[in-house]
C-alpha cells in the first residue's frame, strides 16, 4: 500500500507545485490589471468627484480607498489562496498616529481596512510619487507626506512638521524604514516619528501583523501568495509623553510592545477564509 501511495504522491507533486505557481501568476496579473483600470477610474470619476463636491471630500476618499484596500484583500485571497483573520479596527480621529510593522506588499492594503469610518495619510517614500499606477496619484490626492531618504534631513523634518500640524486624519508610518526580508522586526529608525512627536500630544495605536511575508515581493507572490497566513493585532491608544526627555524610552517601549505583540501572533490559531472583516482581537491598552 504505501508504495503505491508514495507513487501517487511524486505523480501528483510537479502538478500541485504548477496550480501553485498558476495561482501566483494570477494573482499578480489581476492585481496588475486592477491597479491600470483603477488608475483610469480614479482620474476619470474620483477626482472629478472631490472637486466637485467638496463637502463630501472625506466620503469620497474614504470609500475609494477602503475598496481599493478590499479588493486587494480580496484578490489574494479568493484567487491566490491566501487566508486572512477578521481584522482588528483603528478609529478615525483628529490626532491618530499609527506605528505598523513593515513585513511585505500588502500592509498598505491591510492597514487601509483596519482604519474604520475614514481614511489615512501614510509617511510615503518619493520614489514612488511618478510612473505607479493608482498609487502616484494617490500619493498627490490624498496628500500622502512625501520623504526623501537621499535629499536630507532638513526637507524631511520640514514634510514631517506639516504633518503634525495638521492632523486632521489617523497618520501612518512604519518605523523600521524599509521592508523585513525575513519577517523579523527591524529595529526602528527613530527619525520620522521622532519628528512627529516632537510637534504635538498623539494617540499612538501599534498595528502588528504576521504571515504576509510569502507577499514581500513581487516574485515572491507568483510562488508563494497561497502560503500567506495573515493575522493583525491592535494595541492602544497610548499618550506620547510630553516632555522630549522621555522620547527616545517611550519608543523603545512601543517596539518591545510590537515585537511581543509578533510573538502572540505567532502562537496558536485558527485562520479563517471566510466571513466578515469585523473587529477582532482588538486589545485596548492604556499608557503605563
Amino acid at each position: 500500500m504505501w508504495p503505491v501511495v508514495a507513487l501517487e504522491v511524486s505523480l501528483h507533486m510537479p502538478l500541485a507545485f504548477g496550480l501553485m505557481k498558476l495561482r501566483g501568476f494570477l494573482t499578480v496579473a489581476t492585481i496588475g490589471g486592477f491597479l491600470l483600470l483603477a488608475d483610469v477610474v480614479q482620474r476619470l470619476v474620483v477626482v472629478p468627484l472631490v472637486w466637485a463636491a467638496p463637502t463630501r471630500k472625506d466620503r469620497v476618499l474614504a470609500v475609494w480607498l477602503r475598496g481599493l484596500g478590499a479588493a486587494m484583500v480580496g484578490m489574494v485571497r479568493v484567487i491566490g489562496g491566501g487566508k486572512f483573520e477578521p481584522f482588528p479596527t483603528i478609529p478615525w480621529a483628529p490626532g491618530v498616529l499609527v506605528l505598523m510593522n513593515h513585513q511585505s506588499l500588502l500592509d498598505i492594503p491591510i492597514i487601509v481596512r483596519c482604519v474604520e469610518g475614514g481614511y489615512s495619510r501614510i509617511v510615503t517614500r518619493k520614489r514612488y510619487a511618478r510612473g505607479v499606477p493608482v498609487i502616484s496619484r494617490m500619493i498627490k490626492l490624498y496628500e500622502y507626506p512625501v520623504v526623501d531618504p537621499k535629499g536630507g534631513v532638513k526637507g524631511q523634518i520640514k514634510v514631517l512638521q506639516a504633518v503634525a500640524r495638521d492632523p486632521r486624519v489617523p497618520i501612518i508610518v512604519y518605523p523600521e524604514g524599509t521592508r523585513s526580508r525575513d519577517g523579523e522586526m527591524l529595529p526602528f529608525r527613530r527619525g520620522a516619528v521622532d519628528t512627529l512627536l516632537r510637534h504635538r500630544q498623539w494617540k499612538v495605536y501599534l498595528a502588528t501583523a504576521d504571515g504576509t511575508l510569502p507577499c514581500g515581493r513581487l516574485k515572491d507572490m507568483l510562488s508563494g501568495v497561497h502560503k500567506v497566513r495573515c493575522r493583525v493585532k491592535v494595541s492602544g491608544p497610548f499618550d506620547t509623553p510630553s516632555d522630549p526627555k522621555d522620547f527616545a524610552a517611550w519608543l523603545e517601549e512601543m517596539e518591545a510592545r510590537m515585537r511581543k505583540n509578533l510573538a502572540d501572533l505567532r502562537g496558536p490559531a485558527v485562520v479563517s477564509n471566510r466571513g466578515p472583516e469585523v473587529s477582532a482581537g482588538f486589545e485596548s491598552e492604556g499608557t503605563e
